[in-house]
């Protein structure tokens, strides 16, 4: 595994925000929106830094968090670095009236480099929660629909005999679903309409309806590309590119309203994800127990020839015995 490398956090932060603009300038937002759909727990900077760094990243996290999963950094990895946070605890002293001496303990966060893996470098037991597919969406649709309706907070979903798909009914926050949709039509419904709650939910951030009147239909749209680019699920059709146009003033500004999507579409994937992990454990586990018995089963009929053996040589001695 590499060592700390010399770079400076001021280095990092310069190239974040270089690299941001390049990638609006080049046409390449979306790429940037599958990145926060693969890494939301991250900032949009740090976004940015994972997909200059290794474009082909798929799943990131710490060593620690590696290990967590019984999976070690393959040796002589080079690590992603990002910009990090850490708690460290100042110490003010003061001094009272009477000339005593105190100690006011403050923990104050400070921006560092953090140093993160993608999966493809490590190695160990298998990672079964890195694909949130249609495959896994359909396997454990149950839970899916369960974490996006519990999402959407405050809002009850009721299903029923309509024709748009859905219907959003914001004063008495009821969501009317089409009853009889298939699994994806479901999904990608419920993940439309959990995605508009929680922007709702969202203080305005960055450019607003007065800088442009459309801000409101291009966050909706980035959220939806960002959530369901990680689920698989059918992407919704919009003029990514039209951002190119912004100043780069404008553009700037922009990187909040990104972290307005951002934070949308870590709650819903994360609740999501959170979901899909507890399902396989529990399939898992399931596993477990019905192979349990039948390995004892083996186990019993492995000792169960010896004892017939044992009763059979006790008879032959009896009979022997009777003989002589």
């Amino acid at each position: 595994m590499e060592q700390n490398s010399v770079l400076k956090l001021e280095d990092l932060i310069k190239l974040a925000d270089e690299k941001y603009l390049e990638l609006i300038d080049n046409g390449q937002i979306t790429d940037l929106l599958k990145a926060i759909g693969r890494f939301s727990d991250q900032t949009i900077s740090n976004d940015v830094l994972i997909l200059t760094q290794n474009p082909n990243a798929t799943c990131v996290k710490r060593m620690k968090e590696w290990n967590y999963y019984s999976r070690s950094v393959i040796k002589n990895q080079k690590s992603i670095k990002v910009i990090s946070h850490r708690l460290d605890k100042v110490d003010n002293n003061y001094e009272d009236e009477k000339g005593n001496v105190f100690s006011d303990g403050v923990e104050k966060l400070r921006p560092d480099i953090g140093y993160l893996f993608d999966i493809s470098q490590t190695e160990g037991k298998e990672y079964p929660y890195l694909n949130t597919n249609k495959e896994n969406i359909a396997r454990f649709f149950e839970s899916a629909k369960s974490a996006l309706e519990r999402t959407a907070k405050g809002y009850e979903f009721k299903y029923v005999d309509q024709e748009p798909y859905a219907k959003m009914d914001k004063e008495n926050k009821v969501i009317y679903i089409k009853d009889g949709l298939s699994i994806d039509e479901l999904i990608n419904t419920l993940v439309n309409q959990t995605t508009r709650v929680l922007l709702d939910s969202r203080k305005p951030e960055g450019l607003t309806s007065e800088d442009k009147p459309n801000i409101d239909e291009v966050e909706y749209n980035f959220a939806l590309y960002a959530i369901k680019s990680k689920l698989g699920l059918n992407l919704p059709d919009f003029d990514y590119e039209q951002i190119q146009n912004y100043t780069k003033a404008e553009k700037i500004d922009f990187a909040q309203n990104l972290q307005k999507v951002r934070s949308v579409t870590k709650q819903l994937l994360s609740n999501f994800d959170r979901s899909i992990e507890i399902a396989v454990r529990d399939l898992e586990k399931k596993i477990a127990e019905q192979e349990a018995p039948t390995q004892e089963e083996a186990k019993q009929e492995e000792v169960a020839p010896a004892k017939t053996t044992t009763k059979k040589r006790t008879k032959a001695k009896q009979a022997e015995s009777e003989v002589q």
